[in-house]
């Protein structure tokens, strides 16, 4: 008996050390790295396999391992196999396509606990790819401890929340692609209040800034109904411009009465501008003097054009990759040339680019602009960064084609090997933004007369 309790206990013993080491083990990333290298390695010598089958197979299982995969395929001009060249082309523009279309989802937030306010901030940042600028807050009350519950919140709720438990105010520096904090004052008020009419969807939040009415001319028995709205997107986020037709923005009455629109047939396109990250516009209904009083509810849906998923396109020895081109997703880039310039204690460096994207049409004409502003900087042996730090122009534009000229100053004048790198989106898409707001009313005489 004894005995048998001996090897019983034995037995128990052994399955939960089994399990333990089971529970307790980590992936070690080092060795998933190595492990999906050799994966990608293998798929890519079946590219050239002498069976169509094979080869469309060894194709799709690279496309469905997804974007790690995008920095362990060599680049397709490199590649000297024209069936591999042509299929890790196909790869690419496959992953890159959905990567782009991943990044327009709303970023989610998951932090429980108490922290002080800086790390909630960091871990904010760090979930969602949403840099934040903290230079207007004091250490103090960075340092101030807060208790957090975010399961899967979206960022703008995440920050809208904190907000309103800290009584701060937040704006989006398109410069620094950052959202910037500050104390509220009662001068200035850009962040959220309790009763503000804000909708959130995806990345996008969308306020509603104002009701204002006014007599129709000619008519006295009708009014106008203007409601002015703010649409902003996740600073991380590149977009071009906003478009709606007026006739997908629908407004009724508590009574369900649908009001006409003042303007019905308008179709409007509205570009953000370099570093635009918001934009505001106005929409009018027709009005019956008596209806002033109602409630207001209003939906509609807009579209947001966006350049999305930026991804680095590198030219490694740059003193020596004049007339290279490399292709990313829809982008070609061609580096035209390199021109040095020494000065006793420094040296200056225009590289001189040509670019290319696969879009075309007046929409995306008239908005292209933002592209000669993409950033780039210069990389040096031992990763050192030199971000452009002189003027960007452009140098020339042919059918389907720009040129962008950067100068980088200040380098160091012992540094003659320089990686460049151009960081473009890869994909020129649009997302639309469906709203709804409800219970909105004009405010009262002593309310629109208050500063």
């Amino acid at each position: 008996m004894p005995r048998l309790m001996l090897y019983a206990a034995i037995t128990i013993l052994v399955l939960m050390c089994g399990h333990l080491k089971v529970a307790g083990a980590e992936p070690n990333p080092v060795l998933k790295q190595a492990e999906l290298k050799r994966q990608v390695e293998t798929l890519i010598t079946q590219l050239d396999a002498n069976q169509r089958l094979k080869r469309e197979q060894a194709e799709n299982k690279l496309i469905r391992l997804g974007k790690p995969v995008l920095a362990l395929l060599p680049p397709p001009e490199l590649v000297p196999t024209p069936s591999i060249r042509e299929a890790l082309v196909r790869v690419r523009l496959q992953i890159e396509k959905q990567a782009a279309r991943d990044s327009l989802q709303a970023s989610l937030i998951t932090l429980k606990g108490s922290y002080t306010f800086k790390t909630v901030l960091q871990q904010i940042s760090s979930q969602s790819g949403n840099q934040i600028d903290l230079q207007k807050l004091t250490a103090a009350f960075l340092n101030k401890k807060i208790q957090v519950e975010f399961e899967k919140t979206p960022f703008w709720q995440a920050i809208d929340e904190l907000s309103q438990k800290l009584s701060l105010d937040y704006q989006i520096n398109g410069s620094s692609d950052s959202l910037q904090f500050q104390l509220n004052s009662e001068e200035s008020s850009a962040g959220p209040t309790k009763d503000q009419r804000v909708y959130y969807d995806g990345s996008f939040r969308m306020t509603v800034l104002n009701l204002r009415s006014r007599p129709l001319r000619g008519n006295s028995s009708k009014d106008l109904l203007a409601v002015k709205f703010h649409v902003e997107v996740e600073p991380r986020l590149r977009p071009l411009f906003l478009s709606y037709a007026a006739n997908e923005i629908h407004c009724k009455t508590s009574q369900s009465k649908n009001l006409s629109l003042f303007t019905p047939q308008a179709k409007l396109e509205i570009p953000l501008g370099e570093g635009g990250k918001n934009v505001n516009f106005t929409m009018t209904w027709i009005l019956d003097s008596a209806q002033k009083n109602s409630l207001f509810d209003i939906r509609g849906a807009l579209q947001m054009e966006l350049a999305a998923e930026t991804l680095p396109i590198s030219f490694d020895t740059l003193d020596q990759s004049a007339g290279a081109i490399r292709r990313r997703g829809n982008v070609s880039v061609e580096l035209v040339n390199v021109e040095q310039k020494k000065r006793p204690t420094s040296q200056t460096l225009n590289v001189r680019i040509a670019l290319s994207y696969d879009y075309g049409g007046p929409a995306f004409e008239s908005h292209r602009t933002w592209i000669y502003h993409n950033r780039a900087y210069l990389e040096n042996p031992a990763g050192q960064k030199f971000w452009l730090n002189g003027a960007s122009h452009t140098t020339l534009e042919s059918a389907g084609k720009i040129g962008v000229s950067y100068q980088f100053t200040d380098l160091p004048l012992q540094q003659n090997r320089f990686r460049f790198v151009y960081l473009a989106p890869t994909l020129i898409t649009a997302a639309p933004i469906r709203f709804h707001f409800e219970n909105l009313k004009l405010p009262t005489n002593a309310e629109e007369s208050k500063p």
